[in-house]
């Protein structure tokens, strides 16, 4: 008997637990952010002289490129 409730906890402590709805905000809020901060990074980018470019040690073709990803993409 005992055997049988030591295995039914193993098993129910194995399952992926499922994250309450703050936690779901939360993590839903710091995705948003992210992809915020992505975009705007992203524009700046585009929009940096090469002048600008030149000091942070970024070609042109590098900036394009990432200036150009869509802001879900890491």
């Amino acid at each position: 008997m005992q055997n049988q409730a030591s295995a039914r906890r193993l098993r129910l402590s194995s399952r992926p637990s499922l994250l309450s709805p703050i936690q779901v905000l939360t993590r839903l809020s710091e995705l948003l952010a992210t992809w915020e901060r992505r975009a705007r990074e992203r524009r700046m980018l585009a929009e940096m002289s090469p002048h600008m470019l030149k000091d942070l040690g970024i070609a042109r073709s590098e900036a394009s490129a990432e200036s150009q990803k869509p802001f879900w993409r890491g």
